[in-house]
């Protein structure tokens, strides 16, 4: 896995600080793509936006950039923040997506440090 160049994303949809979700958010991807030996290629973020919401401007902007081949995977808290709704609903992304909750416990991931 070191040396992709990964995309992260983060989404707040209400309620709360927004700017408080988002940063910490935030930071924990930063921290794992470090431990991962990941590239930090572009972040993205939506506030305000529900799950479902396709038209988000972070989400349209990440979706132009992986046309442009600017990163290969993209770091989310949860796949919740990318979409949600009911599964057969979820768009086909045409990236690839690490949760950290993957990033956690996979031992894929470990071993290809």
């Amino acid at each position: 896995m070191g040396g992709e160049r990964a995309a992260l994303y983060c989404r707040v949809d209400g309620g709360g600080d927004p700017e408080l979700g988002l940063s910490m958010q935030r930071r924990r991807l930063e921290e794992l793509a470090r431990k991962r030996g990941l590239k930090l290629a572009g972040y993205y973020e939506d506030a305000g936006y529900a799950g479902h919401d396709l038209t988000r401007p972070g989400l349209k902007q990440l979706l132009a950039d992986w046309s442009k081949g600017k990163f290969d995977i993209v770091l989310v808290v949860k796949r919740t923040r990318l979409f949600r709704g009911r599964v057969w609903e979820e768009p086909k992304w045409p990236f690839s997506i690490l949760s950290a909750a993957q990033l956690d416990r996979d031992p894929y991931c470990e071993r290809k440090r």
